[in-house]
């Protein structure tokens, strides 16, 4: 009797000491036991999770301090090289912030009569951003692009979380980047233009294969400038070559249209009213973008045909957007009264028919030429 009692209180001794482990060695049951049936249940975990991920909140940031600018002209070239001179002095300086706010290389901001200084560096790109810093509208999209033409910029978002700002370049007057929904889809180390070969891109990551719109490293002059691409500085193109995804591939090895990271073009640069608008902010804090509650409902561009090379037309999804586009861009607004708008023409194959001539009148014209007697 003896005996069994002490068995009997050392049982009670040994649950009391572990009584706290008991919910996890029940956990530990319970898992083993769900182990052996996931592979049925293996669909039903992947919804579960993407629900719980689609419901988390935000994640909270703090925002970025206040920074004045300051727009700088300088009355001479020794002025402005002092000045230049004097920001190697000033704590985290940084010449891509410098570069970032007045949208232009270094060499164009040792030749610029004014630039755009903010009153202090600080070692993050995005405190500089007019675009928000927490998106609620792309939470649920893994990586999102949103540029503004008007101000020049391009915000990169996470789950709605800006991650990278950075400068560009866009198209000119009349070879606009029109706004609209877009979706990178390839990319190369170094392309040559397929229109012209003389345009080197590198790091190269094509958003419309059809009108040859891009995002690139190319010199930036601190305005729109480019055949309809979006330029970009040498390290923003790096990072995007390498942050970017492409276009998904079907099961016979075709691109599936706007499969790749979404990239949404906001708006159109005022040309004729405003002038390098951004070059008249206060502050970091002056002016932060609206962005459409869904990105992905945003419509997709409208593209002039014209302003498609000839050789591509017929492949066109929705053929008759691209007809009417032009018009539709005039009485938006985009395209100015009275401007004619640059037509799509392949340099390289003109070259191409130039040179075929060229060689087949240097033929006819050995032919023509008589024949020289032998002297004896």
């Amino acid at each position: 009797m003896l005996l069994k009692f002490t068995k009997f209180n050392f049982a009670i001794m040994l649950f009391k000491r572990y009584q706290k482990y008991v919910p996890i060695l029940i956990a530990i049951v319970l898992v083993g036991t769900t182990s052996c049936k996931k592979d049925i249940k293996a669909d039903e975990a992947l919804q579960d999770s993407l629900s719980a991920h689609k419901e988390a909140p935000m994640p909270k940031i703090d925002t970025f301090p206040k920074i004045n600018y300051h727009l700088i002209n300088f009355t001479s070239n020794s002025r402005k090289k002092h000045f230049l001179d004097s920001l190697s002095n000033v704590p985290n300086f940084s010449q891509h912030i410098l570069m970032t706010l007045n949208r232009k290389d270094w060499n164009y901001i040792l030749s610029s009569k004014e630039i755009l200084v903010p009153e202090k560096f600080v070692n993050d790109i995005r405190a500089y951003s007019f675009f928000p810093l927490l998106y609620p509208g792309a939470r649920h999209l893994k990586k999102l692009i949103i540029m503004s033409a008007h101000y020049q910029g391009v915000a990169f978002y996470e789950y709605g979380v800006l991650i990278r700002f950075a400068a560009v370049n866009s198209g000119k007057e009349k070879t606009q980047t029109y706004p609209g929904r877009y979706a990178l889809t390839f990319k190369q180390l170094e392309r040559h233009s397929s229109i012209d070969s003389n345009w080197v891109m590198k790091y190269y990551f094509n958003f419309h294969p059809e009108a040859g719109m891009a995002f690139h490293q190319f010199t930036m002059p601190g305005y729109p400038a480019s055949h309809s691409c979006s330029r970009m500085f040498e390290e923003d193109a790096i990072w995007l070559y390498s942050w970017g995804e492409r276009a998904k591939l079907d099961s016979s090895k075709h691109r599936i249209p706007l499969s790749g990271t979404p990239v949404i073009i906001l708006d159109h640069y005022p040309f004729g009213i405003e002038y390098r608008p951004w070059m008249q902010f206060k502050s970091n804090k002056d002016i932060i973008l609206d962005l459409p509650n869904n990105p992905m409902k945003v419509e997709e561009p409208l593209i002039p045909i014209s302003q498609i090379p000839e050789d591509v037309r017929g492949m066109l999804r929705n053929r008759e957007r691209f007809i009417i586009a032009e018009d539709s861009l005039r009485k938006l607004g985009i395209i100015r009264p009275g401007v004619e708008i640059t037509k799509s023409v392949n340099f390289n194959k003109l070259r191409r028919i130039k040179k075929a001539l060229e060689l087949k009148k240097k033929k006819e014209m050995l032919k023509t030429q008589p024949e020289k007697e032998d002297d004896f």
